[in-house]
């Protein structure tokens, strides 16, 4: 957390913020990120104080490219057995045969800006991408999607990739719908922990439903747990928007609707 305008203003990252935390002069929080689920909403809506973030900045988003670049190097890893081949010892090349991109199916979860961009990325190692956008569906729930093109999707692709919102998407991918993937199938969430349903992903590991899979984030002790043993789980702390060029284009772009909004609300 950054403060700024003597404690008017700060910046926050993923961090969980709690209202102790906040400067008792507090009037706008800037959070460089589209997702503001982590803030304190409670206590923000009570003390009357404003949100600036990424969300809605359509434009400005376009540019910021390293989530989904984030995404497609899961998939190489976790295609290609990079978490075991990168660490001694090293075995013979054989025990890290992995698996070519070119031809294989990828399933893109949320055809928004992420979506998009991994689709561009995924179409230069000549991969089949077909998408399903949750942006239009009323609902999630099993009874709804069946025989919907997500179930299609779910069981014809060889890598999921997840890029949809957590607010309303709350354990959206559950037990039923890793039960429907392939066993020789990889599951990417670079999305938000909260939008799979707790233990399903483990269970799809444990009973073998998917052949394995990648998570931008290390909350989930029994994730990390199966991960000291098993190398088809690969967790990264939030690493999706985590490059020096995004950090300072995000940082900058925020810092500077904060500086406007004091100016003209002082």
């Amino acid at each position: 957390m950054q403060l700024l305008h003597n404690g008017q203003a700060v910046l926050i990252g993923v961090e969980d913020i709690k209202p102790e935390d906040l400067p008792d002069n507090l009037k706008v929080i800037g959070c460089p990120m589209t997702g503001t689920e982590h803030l304190p909403w409670d206590y923000i809506k009570a003390k009357g104080i404003k949100v600036i973030s990424l969300h809605g900045e359509t434009e400005f988003l376009q540019e910021i490219t390293s989530t989904a670049e984030h995404a497609m190097g899961l998939i190489l890893a976790l295609l290609r057995n990079y978490r075991p081949a990168f660490f001694f010892p090293y075995e013979e090349r054989n025990a890290y045969t992995g698996h070519t991109l070119k031809g294989k199916t990828l399933g893109i979860l949320g055809y928004g800006r992420i979506g998009k961009q991994v689709e561009r990325i995924a179409e230069a190692f000549q991969m089949n991408v077909v998408s399903f956008d949750n942006a239009k569906t009323p609902n999630w729930t099993e009874e709804f999607l069946t025989d919907k093109p997500l179930v299609e999707l779910v069981q014809n692709s060889d890598i999921v990739s997840l890029h949809i919102p957590l607010s309303g998407n709350e354990g959206f991918f559950g037990k039923w719908l890793f039960q429907l993937m392939k066993p020789t199938s990889y599951f990417v969430n670079t999305s938000r922990l909260g939008v799979v349903e707790p233990g399903a992903l483990l269970w799809a590991l444990e009973n073998k439903a998917i052949a394995g899979a990648a998570v931008d984030f290390t909350e989930d002790p029994e994730l990390r747990e199966y991960e000291k043993t098993h190398d088809n789980l690969i967790l990264t702390p939030h690493l999706g928007g985590n490059t020096f060029e995004d950090r300072e284009k995000t940082l900058n772009f925020i810092k500077a609707k904060v500086d406007a909004y004091l100016k003209n609300n002082s």
